[in-house]
């Protein structure tokens, strides 16, 4: 049986309390089989259609689904079979701490709209270790899961089944031309913010945002203030500058080469933009993370 130990800058951040979260965009296994981790693990399906290796049998992980594998068990991810299209996952590893159960089914469990939106709000508000990782405290996200748990109890906490796993031909035809539900203004939301992490590197704009989210300007604002409580420019910025942290934090690129690789069209509006957020100029925060 394989064993999947984690890198060393990954048990770094285990060891000061932290869980580091990574965005993959492919199934994690293809023709290998299921293998063990030194490392707790929980897998969010943004994007796509997979399966899900609980220990005993193979299910369906659509979008929306949550998984969480103990370390030390056998576990696997991979794309259903026949299943060619993009893949989308949130890959959260942790050292649990000691005595943590988290009263989740055992297997993937999809998430009801309000729960997938914290969970997004969870992991937006990622931090950066010294190495450029994104994490979280691991008393956070032990909360989450915990509160989760109790939420879906007792009763509601069902593993998927493949009888009740919706087709991809049904999640793709629900795309709305104009949110009027609760649950629409939620999946124009979610995919809105999707796209943003897929294209504001490419200097996306909200107009083209809107275009893509297949709602006109004005829907969009509203959406995003009644989910995130700020702008679509707002929310655009936050990524670039969060992006740009990231790669300031690596050290691999200059300020140029970074405010041009998170879509801003000049130097001078990167500077700008990083300052008022931080407090510091991209210089700065790079020289202090060197």
């Amino acid at each position: 049986m394989r064993r999947w130990n984690p890198p060393w800058e990954i048990k770094q951040a285990f060891k000061a309390g932290l869980a580091v979260v990574q965005h993959k965009k492919k199934g994690r296994q293809g023709t290998v089989g299921p293998c063990t981790s030194a490392a707790d693990e929980c897998y969010a399906v943004v994007q796509g259609d997979l399966e899900g290796f609980d220990g005993r049998r193979w299910g369906p992980m659509p979008a929306r689904s949550l998984a969480w594998f103990p370390r030390d068990r056998r576990y696997g991810i991979r794309a259903r079979l026949g299943y060619a299209g993009p893949v989308r996952i949130v890959s959260i590893l942790f050292k649990a701490p000691p005595g943590f159960g988290s009263g989740l089914p055992r297997g993937p469990v999809r998430l009801p709209a309000p729960w997938w939106r914290r969970f997004l709000e969870l992991e937006a508000s990622c931090d950066y270790d010294e190495r450029g990782q994104r994490t979280l405290a691991v008393a956070d996200l032990a909360a989450f899961i915990e509160r989760l748990a109790r939420a879906l109890a007792p009763g509601r906490a069902r593993t998927l089944r493949r009888s009740t796993k919706p087709s991809a031909a049904k999640l793709a035809a629900a795309e709305p031309s104009r949110p009027d539900t609760e649950a629409e203004w939620l999946e124009a939301w979610t995919r809105a913010e999707d796209v943003i992490r897929d294209r504001a590197g490419q200097g996306l704009t909200v107009d083209e945002l809107a275009e893509a989210v297949q709602v006109s300007p004005t829907q969009l604002r509203r959406v995003f203030h009644a989910s995130r409580g700020q702008s679509p420019k707002a929310a655009l910025t936050a990524w670039r500058i969060d992006e740009a942290k990231r790669l300031l934090a690596q050290g691999r690129l200059n300020v140029t080469q970074v405010g041009e690789a998170v879509g801003f069209g000049s130097l001078p509006r990167f500077s700008a933009a990083f300052k008022a957020a931080t407090g510091r100029s991209p210089s700065a925060f790079a020289r202090s993370r060197g």
